[in-house]
């Protein structure tokens, strides 16, 4: 293994990108927590930090799609049309143990979501489809909740899409309205 045919200040700038992200990404959800309190936050500050998160992941993306070939070798990649991380293979640089490889480097590599982020996921559904009409997820999967359905009979995707385009329609005129 040659360790000079790595893209070593690629993959440090992929890495400072993608800190840069997560704590742009923070600094929204502080954001929009407001400290707890049941209070919105001004629509420009939340569309400003939004705006560097979008700007940075696209950033992320263009330099993951189209790195800077600094050789020979990677330049006749770049012809080929196949990337210089197409070729690098995951592997610690240090010895680990089961239970450390297990903790610290498989989440890393893990593509499904937690159990933490998939119950804020069904969480958020979960609330959301308590606001609708149609009861949105909940009616169309049958589940049980102490809120009873606004709609009677069968509620079907096609019924909660539209409610969903009256809801983002809505919206839009609000916006439009405010601006």
């Amino acid at each position: 293994f040659d360790s000079k045919s790595l893209p070593i200040a690629q993959l440090e700038l992929l890495k400072f990108k993608a800190n840069q992200i997560i704590e742009s990404i923070q600094t929204l959800q502080r954001t929009i927590d407001v400290g707890g309190q049941n209070a919105m936050p001004a629509w420009p500050d939340i569309l400003s930090k939004y705006n560097v998160i979008l700007s940075q992941t696209h950033s992320f993306s263009q330099s993951l799609s189209s790195p800077q070939a600094q050789s020979q070798i990677g330049q006749a990649q770049a012809r080929l049309g196949s990337s210089v991380y197409e070729k690098i293979a995951l592997h610690p640089s240090i010895g680990m143990t089961d239970a450390q490889l297990d903790n610290d480097l498989i989440p890393l590599l893990r593509n499904q979501q937690t159990t933490d982020v998939l119950n804020m996921e069904t969480a958020t559904v979960r609330r959301l489809a308590e606001c609708m009409a149609t009861r949105g997820a909940i009616a169309t999967n049958s589940v049980q909740t102490n809120h009873p359905p606004a709609t009677s009979g069968r509620v079907t995707h096609e019924d909660v899409l539209h409610e969903c385009e009256e809801i983002r329609s809505a919206h839009d005129h609000r916006v439009e309205r405010a601006v």
